[in-house]
């Protein structure tokens, strides 16, 4: 394949990438957002709650920058000590390794599932929430057809591991 036919699509399925991602977070913080914030606020008065707070934001916002700036906002306003918002970025690097762990799979027939659900779920939801839920996973969809693609743009299909004696 021609270095340049690699970069155009490169640059496509990165873009597709930051959207899907985009999508995700967007839909997680119109449909939960308020109650993140809730259940920071909660999960904040004990360090084993904040932290388990942290992974299951993280996991939802799909970015431990995201839980970072609720956390140091919170920190920064008064309304939260140090130690738990330690615990709450503790638990936001927990959750970023467990997204990642759950990349590393074979998603080929995960991500049309999502989108196609996705899409049912956006187009027949009446309720803003519903219709947020469908954009969440739609962009969970779009984010693991856009990893997929980038696996097999980078890694050509005539490589094999080298073998070692």
């Amino acid at each position: 394949m021609p270095a340049t036919h690699a970069l155009i699509e490169l640059l496509g399925e990165v873009a597709l990438l930051l959207w899907g991602v985009h999508m995700v977070r967007s839909g997680v913080l119109r449909a939960f957002g308020g109650d993140l914030r809730r259940l920071l606020g909660r999960a904040l008065r004990n360090r084993l709650a904040a932290c388990l707070a942290g992974i299951g934001v993280t996991l939802a916002l799909q970015s431990s920058t995201a839980t970072a700036f609720m956390t140091t906002s919170f920190l920064g306003g008064g309304l939260i000590e140090l130690v738990p918002a330690l615990a709450v970025m503790l638990g936001a690097n927990v959750g970023t390794a467990l997204v990642a762990w759950a990349l590393s799979f074979d998603v080929t027939v995960v991500y049309p599932v999502l989108i196609f659900a996705g899409l049912v779920i956006f187009r027949t939801g009446n309720r803003t929430r519903s219709r947020n839920l469908g954009r969440i996973i739609i962009g969970l969809g779009l984010v693991l057809l856009s990893l997929h693609l980038l696996v097999e743009t980078i890694v050509p299909t005539g490589v094999s591991p080298r073998r070692r004696n």
